[in-house]
């Protein structure tokens, strides 16, 4: 559980050649993807040459706020005062102005690690290998990957009360 080298440049990467769901994953393979995996996070391509802070990545924070309008109604029916109230709420209201607003993120790299430790080489240096999102596919080539869940689209719920007097 040591926090991770993020290392200068490819010279510095130690991986091991592996084989997934019937895919090779090369060592030029593993270096180039670990490399484009750096420089596309904003907080690890600007530790090259340290070791990462802990807690230093995070996930992004997310707005998220609903709308609600509500309207009363007076009515007067056989003598007596009837109340009708009509609702609209409009949940995660900030994603229905931007699709990008109020939708989550997770990390795609398979339980938060983008790397696996394979042993030591002859010198001594740690090996890794790179995670593959799944088996037979990619490998983990950014922090985050979107959520696609009821909590990340806005909805629109209406209500009607009648009060009883």
């Amino acid at each position: 559980n040591d926090l991770i080298y993020i290392p200068r440049d490819q010279s510095e990467m130690v991986f091991q050649e592996f084989s997934s769901g019937g895919r090779t994953y090369t060592v030029a393979e593993q270096n180039a993807a670990w490399d484009a995996y750096i420089e596309q996070d904003p907080y690890l391509s600007t530790r090259r040459g340290e070791y990462a802070e802990r807690n230093g990545l995070r996930l992004p924070m997310i707005w998220r706020a609903d709308l609600s309008i509500t309207q009363d109604l007076f009515a007067t029916t056989a003598g007596k005062l009837s109340n009708f109230q009509i609702r609209a709420d409009i949940l995660n209201f900030t994603n229905m102005l931007n699709s990008e607003w109020g939708a989550g993120n997770r990390l795609q790299a398979p339980n938060g690690r983008p790397l696996s430790a394979a042993g030591v080489n002859g010198a001594g240096a740690a090996r890794h290998r790179m995670n593959a999102i799944s088996s037979g596919g990619d490998l983990v080539n950014s922090t985050y990957q979107s959520t696609a869940g009821l909590g990340d689209v806005w909805r629109l719920q209406l209500g009607l009360r009648y009060t009883f007097n």
